[in-house]
């Protein structure tokens, strides 16, 4: 048993609707892992989900999307308990309970992971064979 395939008027066409196809298909992948990602990124401040942007190269195929901002990291990946001391001064100064405090250092207990890009790609791999179908039509 075999199966035949023919193109008929030349592969021009055909190639010219894929490429435009796949075209389209980057562009609604890059604006749907984009609405994603802000949606999932946590909000404390508003910085972390304002830095994220797309970049799309067309031609090249490709997009890339994620937080501008430094820390976006250790969101998305928490941190260990660690130890946090002045580097320009010489002690820390922050507020507990309304009451300014000076400390030599301060042991920090760690954070907690929030995979808000893992999560987007995840959902993004998910929907990818329904962006293809409208990116084909």
């Amino acid at each position: 048993m075999s199966l035949s395939i023919t193109v008929t008027g030349g592969i021009g066409p055909v190639m010219e609707r894929m490429k435009r196809a796949m075209e389209g298909l980057i562009r609604r992948t890059a604006d749907l892992a984009e609405t994603e990602m802000r949606r999932r990124a946590p909000v404390r401040t508003g910085e972390l989900r304002r830095s994220i942007k797309k970049r799309i190269d067309v031609p090249n195929l490709s997009a890339e999307i994620g937080p501008g901002v430094k820390y976006a990291i250790f969101v998305e990946m928490g941190t260990r308990p660690h130890v946090i001391k002045p580097v320009r001064a010489r002690a820390l100064r922050f507020e507990v309970g309304g009451e300014v405090v000076f400390a030599a250092y301060v042991h920090h207990p760690g954070t907690k992971p929030q995979p808000f890009v893992r999560g987007t790609a995840e959902e993004v791999r998910r929907r990818i064979p329904g962006l293809w179908l409208e990116a084909w039509r």
